[in-house]
């Protein structure tokens, strides 16, 4: 059923927030019954209080996101599957501010890792996970875990030695996995080895199944936020109304917001330039693996930990790092059940334990 044309009448009954004068606005409100939606973003606020910072780290995350997206989509360019580490030279050496975009694209990356990984921990501190907000942390899992498939399928592109034997190695840690283990590794590798051929796979994995599925986690997190609003901690919650204060995300929020994203580009060029992604030698199957093969900072703590199950205890630590996951998509359920006067208590000290773990074991992986 059409919408009934928009008279001077019925506009001035509108919200303010969704009074579109002009002939445009009322082409498009004739049209589309929008101003529910514009006039509910509108509305939308968030609280202010001593953690407010926190709410940043989403939007500095789809900030950097973005800067993935349109570097990403530069690189696809002249990046070719058939000849990797060629055409990542050609990038580095001959296209135009190549190496700086490739700088970019890598800084960006670890950078909001790094901002998925707090705002995760706040949100797990400020117990945002909690009824209604169920799924939105669900979903929210969901998009950690994208991304670092994005990074462990982005690493190998290049085809760089280091790349190739770390790749290798994470993949051999696939394979230990119980009942699915084999199965995954020889999807991810298309045979009994990483080869030239495995690029396909995993090229094909990073610039469309990944961004699909993104595509549609993202949008679904997002909508999710938006029709629950900003959640408020418990102390704040306690509050008396007269004491609560608000800023609205479309004005105050969002205009604190965009300086951050300036100075956050501004040192990710700035990384880019005094710390270059340089090009490393290109990978040789054939060759023999060099000492100290690691992967990315972002899975030095999972690797460090596997290093204390040596042969026949492998399975005890994949056991382990399976728990992880399953355990942080059980929070908002096991929170419910625990008695109301220990459950912030005993969330707040297992997320801080789970965040020391994290960095000791992070920290361990790298200086061994």
């Amino acid at each position: 059923m059409g919408m009934p044309p928009i008279c001077d009448e019925a506009e001035s009954k509108l919200p303010p927030a969704t009074k579109l004068r002009g002939k445009l606005g009322r082409y498009l409100l004739e049209r589309y019954p929008v101003w529910p939606i514009v006039d509910h973003l509108a509305r939308k606020a968030v609280p202010r209080h001593r953690h407010s910072m926190w709410y940043a780290m989403g939007g500095i995350a789809l900030f950097l996101l973005t800067v993935q997206i349109v570097t990403g989509v530069l690189l696809m360019v002249y990046y070719r599957p058939a000849q990797p580490w060629g055409s990542v030279q050609r990038i580095v050496m001959e296209v135009p501010f190549g190496n700086l975009i490739r700088g970019i694209h890598h800084w960006s990356a670890n950078l909001l890792v790094l901002a998925l990984f707090v705002h995760l921990f706040s949100t797990l501190l400020m117990k945002a996970y909690r009824r209604p907000r169920e799924f939105t942390w669900l979903t929210g899992l969901g998009l950690m875990g994208l991304m670092l498939a994005f990074g462990f399928s982005g690493y190998l592109l290049p085809w760089e030695e280091l790349s190739f034997f770390a790749t290798r190695v994470g993949v051999s840690e696939i394979e230990k996995a119980p009942v699915v283990g084999s199965w995954l590794a020889g999807l991810a590798r298309g045979g009994d080895d990483v080869t030239i051929d495995t690029i396909g796979r995993f090229y094909l994995l990073h610039v469309t199944v990944l961004p699909l599925a993104l595509l549609g986690l993202l949008g679904l997190h997002l909508v999710m936020i938006q029709i629950q609003g900003v959640s408020e901690p418990d102390f704040f919650a306690a509050l008396p109304p007269e004491r609560k204060r608000y800023d609205k995300f479309f004005g105050e929020f969002l205009l604190a917001e965009i300086p951050i994203w300036l100075l956050l580009g501004t040192l990710v060029v700035l990384l880019s330039v005094l710390w270059p992604r340089e090009l490393a030698p290109e990978a040789d199957p054939t060759a023999s693996a060099p000492e100290g093969i690691k992967p990315e900072w972002y899975f030095l703590s999972q690797f460090q930990l596997l290093k204390l199950f040596p042969g026949r205890f492998e399975a005890i630590g994949m056991i382990l790092l399976t728990l992880i996951p399953v355990g942080a998509v059980l929070v908002p359920f096991v929170d419910r059940a625990i008695p109301s006067d220990a459950r912030g208590r005993l969330v707040h000290w297992l997320a801080v334990l789970a965040l020391a773990g994290l960095v000791f074991f992070t920290v361990w992986g790298w200086l061994s």
